[in-house]
């Protein structure tokens, strides 16, 4: 397909394909906006002819072709177009010229297609409001926009509802302005369609979009009994290795079954107390009677059954790690001994007179948010920020849906037994990428084994063996269960409005003009509270929309 690259300043900008009539100028209707004050509403045209491509100007005194102004001139691959103060260079496709591109007297080498033609894999980033987050683009590209039917949903007042469509072609990216109100930008310039480059910034409206190369397709070498091809992944593998070495305190995030106490030990055996002790200590399963007995252990006698003296977590783990799992479930009243802990390095025994000098180092984790804790005073906000010197976010197995099929073959032959080869049938592995995984990474693991034992006698293991058990039914959040009960006991007003819009985005497949019918409430207020409160990825993994869906 022939193009035009258009530079600036020596640098290229964008690409735009052309079609049978491409119209170039300052007009915001033109095919390809310029905000060039040298040049007319519309300059000139691109158009196609049986011979080939010709420029026709339109602006009534010539277009600088090459060296001279033209009324009309057929265009020869390697032809330049003087713009005001940018440049176009046209360029024949491989499929009209086989020949190399030639720009300025030297020869520039087209690359060819990747993958016999496939587009590259790429993440798509969005920035709005100062916030950043990240998309896996899918094979056959995504629409973008504010309506909630969209692949990627804006919240920018100023982004049309169906604003753009980034779709791959020719084994490249290309974006597609589908005709918004407020059009499309590509570094600055206004298309309506045009070859997307990794790194080159898509103006709709007030948000931002671009292209970041997914350079890594496997799964990366396990990180200390963790494997992940996710961006976001390896962002929290990074952050681990450059935090481990130091002695700051680190507080992990993240919902039940992520692998927040890998990440912790991870953060152990990358540190210089490797060869010391790490020892686990959940504080939502110990009676808060025995709690600080567990921590600090107690001197003999210091209560009834205190038979001997007993050594504490913190002890147990001095010149070492100590990992408080669930430290948003620890007791108000023994907040105060825990902050002395951390403050002054020493504990004192239940019973004892004197501290003792411990040197553990603190790795905390919760799947509270415990911000919101502080503010309900269910948490001392001085121990908040003692604890979060460096605070680790591990994203949900639904937020990189790409870690699913690989996964899932890793625990499979993890789990299979010893000389059978087994494998998943492409049904199965479809109908596990389509779950959306409350249980995260640990579910899945629980889900291949019982797969395992429901496989039958082959060796490919059918999609039949393939059950989840959430209490929601298959793979359905509209058939009642865990995500239509909004348990409110111990929460916070800020926790309720929460998790209320996070299970109506579950059952809703995250379409947001469906969460605003269903809660009553403004779809800017459901926009806000998604982006304020992360909730992007909440119910997209759950399969494909409904029928009718696409019309709200």
């Amino acid at each position: 397909m022939a193009e035009l690259a258009f530079f600036r300043h020596g640098e290229e900008l964008l690409r735009v394909a052309l079609g049978e009539r491409i119209a170039i100028g300052r007009a915001p209707e033109c095919d390809v906006t310029l905000p060039d004050p040298a040049l007319s509403r519309v300059q000139a045209v691109v158009e196609r002819r049986a011979e080939g491509y010709h420029l026709v100007d339109r602006s009534g005194r010539g277009t600088r072709l090459g060296r001279g102004a033209v009324a009309e001139s057929p265009l020869e691959d390697g032809a330049e177009l003087h713009l005001g103060g940018w440049r176009a260079l046209f360029r024949l496709g491989p499929e009209e010229q086989a020949d190399d591109t030639r720009l300025a007297e030297a020869t520039v080498a087209r690359p060819p297609a990747p993958d016999g033609g496939r587009a590259p894999p790429v993440r798509l980033k969005v920035r709005e409001g100062g916030l950043e987050r990240s998309h896996s683009l899918p094979p056959g590209g995504a629409a973008v926009g504010k309506d909630a039917d969209n692949d990627v949903v804006l919240s920018c007042p100023f982004a049309s509802s169906r604003h753009l469509r980034i779709e791959p072609e020719g084994g490249r990216w290309w974006v597609r302005d589908l005709g918004s109100t407020n059009g499309t930008r590509l570094g600055g310039i206004a298309v309506s369609r045009a070859e997307l480059l990794p790194g080159a910034v898509v103006a709709a409206g007030d948000a931002e979009l671009w292209l970041e190369p997914v350079r890594e397709e496997r799964l990366a070498p396990a990180f200390e009994g963790m494997s992940s091809r996710d961006l976001a992944m390896a962002q929290v593998f990074d952050l681990v290795q450059r935090v481990a070495p130091t002695e700051a305190a680190v507080t992990i995030f993240g919902e039940t079954g992520t692998g927040k106490e890998l990440v912790a030990r991870a953060l152990h055996a990358r540190s210089g107390r490797a060869d010391a002790p790490f020892i686990p200590v959940n504080c939502s399963a110990i009676a808060e009677t025995l709690i600080e007995s567990e921590l600090f252990g107690h001197e003999k006698g210091a209560f009834s059954g205190a038979d001997r003296l007993r050594r504490g977590a913190f002890e147990e783990a001095d010149g070492g790690t100590i990992f408080l799992d669930e430290i948003g479930e620890l007791p108000l009243d023994l907040q105060p001994k825990l902050l002395r802990a951390l403050e002054l390095g020493e504990v004192k025994r239940v019973g004892a007179s004197r501290p003792i000098q411990v040197r553990a180092r603190i790795v905390a984790a919760t799947h509270r948010d415990l911000r919101a804790q502080v503010r309900a005073g269910r948490f001392r906000e001085d121990l908040y920020y003692r604890l979060c010197v460096v605070p680790v976010n591990v994203p949900p197995l639904r937020a990189r849906p790409r870690d699913v099929r690989p996964l899932a073959e890793e625990f499979l032959a993890r789990a299979a037994p010893r000389g059978l080869s087994l494998a998943w049938s492409e049904e199965a592995l479809e109908k596990l990428e389509a779950y959306d995984w409350p249980g995260n990474v640990r579910q899945l693991k629980n889900t291949v084994q019982r797969a395992l034992l429901f496989r039958g006698e082959g060796r490919v293991i059918p999609a039949s063996a393939v059950t989840f058990d959430d209490t929601r039914g298959e793979g359905s959040p509209e058939r009642g269960g865990a995500d239509e009960v909004l348990r409110v006991k111990g929460l916070t007003m800020e926790e309720i409005e929460r998790e209320a819009i996070r299970l109506s985005l579950r059952r809703n497949r995250g379409r947001r003009m469906a969460v605003a019918k269903e809660l009553a409430i403004a779809k800017s207020t459901v926009m806000k509270r998604i982006g304020q409160w992360g909730l992007h990825a909440e119910g997209r993994g759950a399969g494909v929309v409904a029928e009718g869906d696409d019309e709200e």
